[in-house]
């Protein structure tokens, strides 16, 4: 199992790579049913503990599963993603499921329609079978709502997921599902992959369109695949990504680079002076070093941009103001405590900070956009710290003091968003303590297929991690 991020101690047949469950498919080595209905107990099993999950749907899963298996029996062509089973975060729509996007206030709601980046893989072949957890409007660095329990992390359950694509996550590192989306506007995508041991892709802006949505974080706001293999990756992207007249932003051809052999790639520990721990750390390192090893041209070298953090959080508040705003006359006792802190933060923002404050990003992502024009790739630390105990964020990183807050511990992740650059999450090894720790992986505008590429590559060369062993802390 060549590229697989770590072998499961008992693994099913949901736990196994995406291309290598359709080629089973293919093979009539399993069914279609039979692979759904592993998916579906794998999540009745796990799940009790992890809470990656709000809702399933295995009536409906079922019921797909057994059309697609008669169409293959039948002759049809397969398509993409012919019968794999995935796992949508309950920040964009499945029609006839919930749609709470992590909130009291739409406890009730069911989605009347597909989101265009699901209607794209389900039409490709994915089954759906659940909504996966998030926190409220997406807006925590952990997956903690008050609908129900944290999601946990599979690595121990002690620990968080991340967020805000936490529940995702933790399906993929647990085995529920071989596929799972994701949604990103500062790390919401690659932070949570960073914890639990898996790939995560935030493309390059809106090459997956973004609709139905409330508009919120429009310059920033992406969604993309998240999977346990860069195979897994790759398949999900190519069946998604393309213009969608209902999303303006969207309205550009994807551009693929010829491959050209070497690729010119730097690496840094840090950006701005941030403090990372030395595991982390050590993360980008050893991703920079399997690349070397396979004769790509390699350099420690970091752009010169300053913190982004401050002000993004600043914009994203603004952001969230003008899209949810009304809720805090309507319904402000449903909110989370954190969730009304943010929008009480972008109604006091002026038209002087706010000018400022967008005049700082563009600078930010003006800069790290001329330092990516002179190379393929960037690799830098994919968090500042490993996965943290539930409800406890970091106040130190690397003996610092900071704030306890995501762009403490995702310090580098936004800057994807800010400059709307592809970025994706790659583990690479664990911790003294068996946790993993990765690096984020930068490309230039259009060059998914480079980014796919080269996770492909250092997986291979990465090898094998060692399982998630669900165990808790003593």
């Amino acid at each position: 199992m060549n590229g697989v991020p770590y072998p499961l101690l008992s693994p099913g047949l949901a736990a196994l790579p995406a291309d290598m469950l359709r080629r089973m498919i293919l093979g009539r080595e399993i069914s279609v049913p039979e692979l759904v209905a592993d998916a579906l107990a794998a999540i009745g099993r796990l799940d009790g503990r992890l809470n990656a999950f709000i809702a399933t749907c295995p009536e409906r899963a079922m019921a797909e599963a057994r059309t697609a298996q008669a169409r293959l029996m039948a002759g049809a062509a397969a398509p993409p993603l012919c019968g794999l089973p995935l796992a949508v975060k309950d920040a964009e729509p499945v029609a006839g499921l919930p749609y709470t996007c992590g909130s009291l206030v739409y406890r009730d709601r069911m989605a009347d329609a597909d989101s265009v980046h699901v209607a794209r893989l389900r039409a490709a072949g994915a089954i759906v079978v659940g909504k996966t957890n998030t926190p409220e409007f997406t807006l925590l660095g952990e997956t903690r709502n008050r609908l129900g329990p944290d999601t946990c992390n599979p690595w121990n359950t002690a620990l968080t997921a991340g967020g805000s694509s936490g529940g995702s996550a933790a399906a993929l590192a647990a085995g529920m599902v071989p596929l799972a989306t994701g949604s990103d506007t500062a790390g919401s995508i690659t932070v949570p992959a960073a914890f639990c041991g898996i790939l995560g892709l935030k493309p390059g802006h809106r090459r997956i369109p973004l609709w139905p949505g409330p508009g919120d974080w429009a310059p920033y706001s992406d969604v993309g695949p998240m999977a346990r293999t860069a195979t897994g990756l790759a398949m999900m992207f190519a069946a998604a990504a393309g213009p969608d007249p209902r999303d303006p932003l969207s309205l550009f051809p994807v551009v693929s680079r010829p491959e050209t052999g070497s690729l010119r790639i730097s690496w840094g520990r840090t950006v701005a002076g941030l403090p990372v721990e030395t595991d982390c750390a050590a993360a980008a390192e050893g991703a920079a070093a399997l690349f070397a090893a396979a004769g790509h041209r390699v350099d420690q070298a970091a752009p010169a941009v300053a913190d982004p953090g401050a002000v993004h959080d600043l914009l994203g508040a603004v952001e969230e103001y003008r899209a949810r705003g009304a809720l805090l006359e309507r319904d402000a006792a449903l909110l989370a405590a954190e969730t009304r802190a943010i929008l009480e933060l972008g109604r006091g923002i002026g038209p002087g900070a706010l000018a400022a404050a967008r005049a700082a990003a563009d600078e930010v992502a003006a800069r790290f956009r001329a330092f990516m024009a002179t190379r393929d790739l960037l690799i830098l630390p994919a968090t500042a710290s490993p996965a943290f105990p539930l409800r406890h964020p970091p106040e130190r990183i690397a003996g610092q003091p900071v704030r306890p807050d995501w762009p403490s511990y995702a310090p580098f992740n936004m800057l994807g968003n800010l400059s709307g650059l592809p970025v994706a999450t790659l583990p690479v090894r664990l911790t003294d303590g068996g946790l993993p720790v990765g690096a984020l992986l930068f490309a230039n505008p259009g060059q998914e297929a480079l980014l796919l590429s080269a996770l492909a590559q250092a997986e291979t060369l990465r090898g094998p991690l060692a399982p998630p062993l669900l165990t808790s802390a003593r």
